[in-house]
């Protein structure tokens, strides 16, 4: 009879996962190789099915594999909620990750409102792009996300919590300019970098029109955008709410650009199989979309 699953098992097979191979897990993991090899072979004896193709020298999931690593990515995130809660008493640790717009903009007053509904939760925040935010909480290393625009992993479920504007912005020289579309994708463009909600909706919304958003200009910091765009290097797509102040000092232009709608929801994003701890339902309420995900 197939050895019994453990947790331990859950843990070995996502490593190897993620390593790409039993050597590596077993470096990573710090046991020996046999053992990482052998619970490899457990697994795919209780289940029946084969794991892992090995392809140029790396161990990639099967289609059973994948499923197998959705499921364990959503047992290990849980069993690592319940030793942090276990082991900091009355405290519970949230760990998010933001996107730099939401984490600008909304993800402050949203923990301002979870402190005062539940100051018992204690939050660890990450912000960084928007593909990234999706890895993380897909991978359970963070609880839930913040992101703008479209989802792309299938193993998250999402539900908007804000409306954002993007606005085209050039230095302060081309105060109420018109542009086409095809004027927008041929000027010098400061954008930030693949990854970010930003850029992909930009990138969208030009596609649908037969044309391409080529950066001379890439960065993932905001503010290096705007100080480029305001000594004329070139046009930018930014948020809104992060260029008010640019636009009321006259130190950055809103330019139009006729027929390019630029508007996107914000979303909060969990694991589909995970289930909502107390500490995730009270950040959920902060963030207006009733507790749930």
């Amino acid at each position: 009879m197939a050895e019994r699953m453990t947790i331990r098992h859950l843990e070995i097979f996502a490593a190897v996962c993620d390593a790409g191979g039993v050597s590596a897990a077993a470096r990573e993991l710090r046991v020996s190789q046999p053992s990482v090899s052998q619970a490899v072979r457990d697994l795919e004896e209780r289940f029946g099915v084969r794991l892992f193709d090995r392809l140029a020298r790396r161990m990639v999931p099967t289609e059973a594999g994948r499923r197998l690593l959705a499921h364990a990515r959503g047992v290990l995130a849980d069993l690592g909620e319940l030793e942090r809660s276990m082991g900091e008493g009355a405290v519970a640790t949230l760990r998010l990750a933001s996107s730099i717009t939401c984490g600008t903009c909304h993800l402050p007053g949203m923990l301002a409102r979870l402190a005062e509904a539940a100051p018992d939760v204690r939050a660890l925040v990450r912000v960084e792009d928007s593909r990234a935010v999706e890895r993380d909480v897909a991978s359970g290393e963070a609880d839930l996300g913040l992101i703008e625009g479209l989802v792309h992993e299938p193993e998250l479920a999402a539900e908007p919590f804000a409306r954002d504007e993007l606005v085209v912005v050039g230095p302060p020289g081309r105060r109420g300019e018109r542009l086409s579309a095809a004027g927008l994708a041929a000027e010098r463009l400061v954008l930030r970098e693949r990854g970010s909600g930003v850029r992909e909706l930009l990138e969208a919304a030009l596609t649908e029109r037969g044309l391409a958003a080529r950066a001379e200009w890439e960065s993932v910091s905001t503010e290096a955008i705007k100080a480029a765009v305001s000594s004329g290097l070139g046009v930018s797509v930014l948020p809104a709410a992060l260029v008010e102040r640019e636009l009321a000092e006259g130190r950055l232009a809103p330019l139009s650009v006729e027929g390019l709608e630029l508007g996107r929801e914000l979303l909060v994003v969990r694991h589909r199989r995970r289930s909502v701890s107390p500490a995730m339902a009270a950040f959920l309420g902060a963030a207006g979309v009733g507790g749930r995900a």
